[in-house]
């Protein structure tokens, strides 16, 4: 299994879906502390507020790692106490303690420190390495944070154009009322028929049920809303967004963004992140060239009691015995004359790994390169349709506006008037559509830039 196999850096997730393999995958990684690539937008929904509590607690364990004694530059000291009891019974004529049963006990403390002076500078790239998986786990808490903000204010939006069309909706449903009490009172004066009231009737009941549905999308809207906010989904939540929706699209230049992205972007910070801990790994192998100088020191109190019951009455039954007290200072000095060749090709891998680590890193800044020019030319065009939809709409509000005075001055019959009403509707969710287009290629040129949660705060 790549999630968890310890040869395996980073795992890319590409099956989708918020449940089955996709999630058992993810969640594994990253409990293995693995750097995780994924564009699951399900499963980030769902489960981005357990998955960055796992990113922060894999970066509270390589904190907690990040120690010197942990690199080992302390020395290791170590206690003991023994004690062992002996008992023998004696049946042999040839002895002089014939007959007699011997009773022993020997207690030992020993207190020993083991200290590595020299080792190659092992204990320094180690700790820089620890320093260095800190890093590292807190980029990957960055990754799925980035990639929760952006599910969040996608969400958002979405809700802000639901909240919109929902109130455009409402004034829909009061005009068609208000019209059914107009046709009423013209056809109390012979001006209106059966015919043209039960049309009103038809249009109010379409309406009445549109508005239904759209209080559905909206409140779809607002859990899903509450669903990527990680909130509890075991009552229905109730959002009321603080912002007015504005159809203003901001102007990006693109090698503005391009410069945001080689120095913010997670992921290309993630792969420079691997590439120095490969470069420490190749120094902990060039560590084994040196000799390793060690200091090594013991203490040691021996207490050894002896009771011997017999028929000889020359010898006491009375315990007797006494302690040894030892020390000992030693220096050791280690070094590999011949081993295979194993040091050098461990060596030469390493600065493999580095290489290839290297290599990633130009590969992906590349990829992340094209996808931002690609998602950057798309946002042009997404803000020249919501341009065009805007002066669309324009014109139909302008439309709307005249033939609402025909129609009142019964110059313009029901039909008609309907035709252009469902137009204006039309043209503004069409406005509606191309600005939540353009707002969630935004938030991707954020994401790809590695400025997004600076943008959202």
């Amino acid at each position: 299994d790549a999630a968890t196999n310890k040869n395996v850096d980073i795992i890319v997730e590409l099956i989708g879906g918020s449940e089955g393999a996709a999630k058992k995958i993810v969640f594994a990684a990253l409990k293995n502390k693995k750097h995780v690539v994924t564009a699951n937008k399900a499963l980030i929904a769902k489960y981005g507020d357990q998955l960055t509590k796992i990113a922060e607690k894999n970066k509270e364990i390589a904190t907690k790692n990040n120690r010197w004694g942990e690199a080992g530059r302390y020395p290791t000291v170590t206690a003991s106490i023994n004690n062992a009891n002996n008992y023998s019974s004696i049946n042999n004529p040839t002895s002089f303690l014939n007959g007699a049963d011997l009773l022993s006990s020997n207690g030992t403390f020993g207190l020993d420190a083991q200290w590595t002076l020299f080792d190659g500078g092992r204990v320094h790239v180690t700790k820089s390495k620890l320093a260095m998986l800190v890093e590292q786990s807190g980029v990957d808490a960055k990754v799925i944070a980035d990639n929760v903000a952006k599910e969040v204010s996608k969400a958002y939006f979405n809700v802000l154009v639901q909240q919109k069309r929902l109130s455009m909706q409402k004034q829909l449903l009061t005009l068609s009322r208000d019209k059914i009490k107009y046709i009423e009172a013209k056809r109390e004066y012979g001006q209106a028929t059966e015919f043209d009231l039960l049309q009103i009737k038809d249009a109010y009941l379409n309406d009445s049920i549109q508005w239904l549905i759209q209080q559905t999308n909206y409140r779809n809207a607002t859990q899903n809303l509450a669903l990527a906010m990680g909130l509890d989904m075991g009552v229905e939540q109730e959002i009321i967004p603080t912002d007015t929706l504005s159809y203003n699209a901001k102007a990006y230049d693109f090698e503005a963004l391009k410069s945001d992205m080689l120095n913010s972007n997670q992921q290309i910070r993630a792969e420079r992140v691997k590439m120095r801990i490969a470069e420490f790994d190749v120094s902990l192998q060039k560590a084994n060239l040196y000799p390793k100088i060690s200091l090594g020191a013991s203490l040691s109190e021996q207490l050894a009691l002896t009771q011997i019951n017999g028929k000889q009455p020359q010898i006491s039954n009375e315990w007797k015995g006494g302690s040894t007290f030892a020390a000992g200072l030693n220096l050791s000095i280690t070094y590999t004359i011949f081993n295979g060749g194993k040091i050098r090709r461990a060596i030469e891998v390493a600065d493999l790994r580095r290489q290839i680590s290297s290599l990633n890193i130009l590969d992906l800044e590349r990829k992340l390169g094209q996808q931002l020019k690609i998602a950057h030319n798309l946002y042009l065009n997404q803000n020249a349709v919501l341009a065009l939809s805007q002066q669309m709409l324009a014109n139909s509000e302008r439309n709307l506006m005249i033939a609402e005075e025909r129609f009142v001055a019964g110059t313009l019959n029901y039909f008609d008037f309907r035709t252009i009403q469902i137009n204006y509707v039309r043209s503004v969710n069409t406005v509606q559509d191309a600005f939540l287009n353009a707002k969630n290629t935004e938030f991707d040129l954020l994401l790809l830039s590695g400025t997004l949660l600076k943008a959202v705060e």
